[in-house]
């Protein structure tokens, strides 16, 4: 059962259908243009898989639970590779003649592309700072160490003029000599300077542990910029989330398959328009006894691109002149 899934998901109808490719017109084409349909599914389908391994190679930095891990990726990548689809989907293939194929560049297409591409930037994150995660792993141990020794060092400014403060007191109660109040007091000083000293080691405690507790998902994004072989990996994704679009644009908006797509939907949209003019005539017969038909303003319904003309009006003697003459 689970190879006939398997082997299910993986048919050529299911590959092509992802690109919002009609497999029951594709195989009516001839194999015109057939391979680059093919690729573009199968660079989906690697989308797809990229996107859940790197979402999941995020969560995995953030979290060590690996069931909220596989919950959590596997809702983020599904959502990120909806989205996907429905762009390329729904990117306009018109037909233009050659010379006006730049008509491509439309603010909806460049809006879509741009989303695309956000997508991919997103989703190659993870992936480039995996292929360098050793590089990185020495520069946060190093980050992390830079900031410990700041807070350190801030930890302890903020309580400096106490502690200066205090000291000072007690080398003025030390020098009055020794005797039962100065006692007292040096005493009193060193606790609270003992007390202070307390805080701020606790404080340091504290930080260091959340500091290198963290994994620093976003400055190991900032980090990995520095290296080519990163920066290489986002241009190959951001390649690859682009592949299937270039592919389908490349073919022609006359080719085979996009000339019997566009008399299919036009024979599916005159024939559920000719059966609503049906339902609407024979509701008004079965309601009320009258033959009613559907007023088309256009010329050529359901499209309704060519307004018929306007009726050309008449005088009020020609309208008396109609009614004798009948």
């Amino acid at each position: 059962m689970s190879r006939q899934v398997y082997i299910k998901f993986l048919s050529k109808k299911s590959i092509v259908s992802l690109i919002g490719i009609d497999y029951a017109i594709l195989q009516k084409t001839d194999n015109d243009n057939i391979s680059k349909f093919y690729l573009s599914g199968f660079l989906v389908v690697l989308i797809m898989i990229i996107s859940f391994l790197s979402v999941f190679y995020a969560f995995e930095l953030m979290f060590s639970m690996w069931h909220a891990e596989l919950l959590l990726s596997s809702f983020f990548s599904l959502m990120f590779f909806n989205i996907y689809i429905f762009l390329i989907q729904t990117f306009s293939k018109e037909v233009f003649p050659t010379t006006y194929k730049i008509k491509f560049f439309n603010l909806s297409n460049l809006s879509r592309i741009g989303f695309v591409l956000l997508i991919g930037f997103l989703i190659a994150q993870p992936v480039k700072i995996f292929f360098v995660r050793h590089q990185l792993d020495n520069d946060i141990l190093n980050y992390k160490e830079h900031l410990y020794n700041n807070f350190c060092k801030t930890n302890t400014d903020l309580y400096k003029a106490d502690i200066n403060k205090l000291t000072n007191e007690r080398q003025h109660y030390t020098s009055l000599g020794a005797g039962e109040t100065s006692n007292e007091q040096v005493n009193k000083i060193e606790t609270q300077l003992s007390n202070i000293q307390n805080l701020i080691d606790k404080a340091n405690t504290n930080a260091y542990t959340k500091i290198h507790q963290s994994n620093f998902f976003i400055k190991r994004i900032e980090f990995a910029g520095k290296y080519s072989m990163a920066n290489f990996i986002l241009f190959i994704i951001l390649a690859i989330f682009c592949a299937p679009i270039a592919l389908i644009y490349s073919i022609s908006g006359n080719s085979r398959y996009y000339t019997l797509k566009k008399h299919s939907d036009k024979n599916l949209v005159e024939k559920d328009y000719k059966r609503f003019k049906q339902y609407y005539s024979e509701l008004f017969r079965s309601k009320h006894e009258i033959d009613v038909e559907f007023y088309e303003p256009f010329a050529n319904p359901p499209f309704n691109t060519i307004r018929k003309p306007v009726p050309e009006y008449r005088s009020q003697d020609d309208f008396f002149n109609n009614l004798i003459d009948t």
